[in-house]
């Protein structure tokens, strides 16, 4: 009887732990799933930034390009919180070394005159948010 017990109570904690296994791996999946989604859209709007810089945009519509990429980064910030953390560190520097590297130019700055720094904010962004996205599985 007591034997029967234990088996029992055995095969329940293994299958509480291989439904907690397999819970998890769709947690991951979700949570993979939703970064990439937010990521890609932050990579959107920095795209449009890029394009903005590119094609003498005006310094107002570059204001309101990196408004829109602080809210993107947000999204992409608040899916990345279910990841690894060394994901989530990744995204943390990738992010705070693009605003460092934006928030350098001053906001009045004519975009034609600044068109390199943005460059390289974007290429560097670029990089390093592809690599993530590779890292977590997105395509």
């Amino acid at each position: 009887m007591i034997i029967t017990r234990t088996t029992a109570a055995l095969a329940g904690i293994g299958l509480a732990l291989s439904l907690s296994a397999c819970s998890s791996a769709e947690d991951t999946t979700e949570a993979n799933a939703a970064f990439c989604q937010s990521s890609a859209a932050t990579q959107a709007e920095v795209a449009k930034l890029k394009t903005l810089v590119t094609s003498d945009g005006t310094v107002e519509q570059v204001q309101v390009q990196r408004e829109a990429i602080a809210k993107a980064v947000e999204t992409s910030a608040a899916d990345a919180k279910d990841l690894t953390e060394s994901v989530q560190a990744e995204v943390k520097a990738a992010d705070e070394a693009f605003d460092a590297a934006i928030g350098a130019i001053p906001a009045d700055t004519p975009v034609s005159d600044a068109v390199a720094q943005y460059q390289a904010a974007v290429v560097a962004w670029d990089k390093a948010v592809l690599s993530i996205r590779t890292e977590v599985g997105c395509k």
